[in-house]
């Protein structure tokens, strides 16, 4: 597998380690976000790929932690299976995606979705009325749509907060079937690659202790919420964000320009 090495150096690992800390301090904090905030960071430090595989049990754990501890998951699963279906079936082609693609447009794509994420307010005031008129259609856009750049970049947020968002959901909820769709499009990558022959056994044992850093942030974040609120902690979170899509449209572009 490309980029990842069985011997890394301390100081390489010291840094993942750290990224996976931040990451689910975030998802400690807010509910969400783990992918969001690991998946740039280690993509600006490994291939695409190599990112991807370091977050994948590590992104399960943490989402199945959120959804088991927030409750009435039932009910968002009852209200919106559609949607979660849709993004398994969206995450299989965003992986397919993955495992062909160049380097260079999956990491512009990455950044573009961090721009979306960061933009969400405003795209989400273009005019959406099709989807109350067509919910069924709506579901099943925004479901693919998802499940797509969760396959191939690790990020689905935008695409289905505005659709959340549209529809009004209660914030508990919105953030229990965000988690589901999360979780089903991680199985389904990890799937997917493996299939593939893209996970070796080295880089699965890797997200072991990974794992235990990354749940150790989230503790941290659970216990952060009592000293910084959600909105301020979401704007630190968006600047460090829009940085690191600078950072990689960089990269990419640097990439093109090497060829």
């Amino acid at each position: 597998m490309s980029g990842f090495e069985t011997a890394l150096g301390v100081e390489l690992w010291l840094t993942v380690a750290a990224v996976l800390l931040l990451a689910g301090l975030t998802q400690g904090a807010l509910g969400f976000g783990f992918p969001a905030v690991s998946t740039p960071l280690l993509v600006l430090m490994f291939d695409v790929k190599t990112a991807i595989i370091l977050n994948l049990l590590p992104n399960f754990t943490v989402n199945l932690i959120s959804i088991l501890r927030g409750g009435h998951w039932r009910d968002s699963l009852g209200r919106f299976w559609p949607v979660a279906v849709y993004t398994l079936i969206g995450s299989f082609i965003g992986a397919a995606f993955l495992i062909l693609a160049p380097q260079e447009p999956v990491r512009l794509l990455l950044a573009l979705m961090i721009l979306a994420y960061l933009h969400q307010q405003q795209l989400a005031k273009l005019d959406w009325s099709w989807l109350t008129r067509y919910p069924r259609s709506a579901a099943g856009v925004f479901g693919l749509t998802a499940g797509f750049f969760s396959g191939s970049v690790n990020n689905s947020l935008p695409p289905l907060l505005i659709y959340f968002m549209l529809l009004g959901v209660e914030a508990t909820v919105m953030t229990q079937i965000l988690n589901l769709c999360f979780i089903g499009g991680k199985v389904v990558q990890a799937a997917t690659l493996g299939a593939a022959g893209q996970i070796e056994v080295t880089a699965a044992l890797a997200n072991i202790p990974l794992t235990l850093v990354a749940l150790a942030g989230m503790g941290l974040g659970l216990l952060l919420q009592r000293y910084i609120s959600a909105p301020t902690y979401n704007r630190i979170l968006r600047r460090v964000l829009l940085l690191i899509a600078l950072l990689l449209i960089g990269q990419s572009l640097w990439g093109w320009f090497l060829r």
